[in-house]
């Protein structure tokens, strides 16, 4: 009988908690948020993608050389490794921001897996194309040797 009368006194006692989402959550000043990309301050290095342990950072290369930023807020531990790892100030910075909820239908895994592999199959296209071209300049400069020897 007490323990009713406990719970029927809860009822009406304001609760211990924090009402959210009525009202916000409290974030102290040290919180860890979202990371913020500047495209004009980046160098491009990809320290940021190595460096993240869960992997919510990639880069994409398209075949002119451009890079792309992808960050998926959804994967990142919000760890701060990828700020530690930036050589270049201000490039990446830890906000205080919260990531904003997902629902299952945007499917954010399953667009995730595929920036992926797009990522890195656009950046191993640009490889294989730039050592082609290396590939070409070597048997040019081979075989200006060979000409200039035969001259000789």
């Amino acid at each position: 009988m007490t323990t009713f009368l406990k719970a029927l006194g809860n009822l009406f006692r304001t609760p211990a908690t924090v009402p959210y989402p009525f009202a916000p959550t409290y974030l102290p000043d040290t919180y860890r948020g979202l990371i913020k990309h500047d495209a004009s301050l980046c160098i491009w290095c990809r320290k940021c993608e190595t460096a993240c342990p869960p992997g919510a950072i990639v880069f994409s290369q398209a075949m002119d050389g451009k890079q792309a930023y992808h960050y998926n807020t959804h994967v990142c531990i919000y760890c701060g490794e990828c700020v530690r790892a930036c050589p270049k100030a201000g490039a990446l910075i830890q906000t205080n921001e919260m990531a904003a909820p997902v629902t299952a239908e945007a499917k954010i895994n399953h667009s995730w897996n595929g920036i992926v592999k797009e990522a890195l199959a656009g950046r191993e296209a640009y490889a294989a194309e730039r050592r082609k071209a290396a590939a070409a300049v070597a048997a040019a400069k081979a075989a200006e040797k060979a000409a200039a020897e035969k001259k000789d």
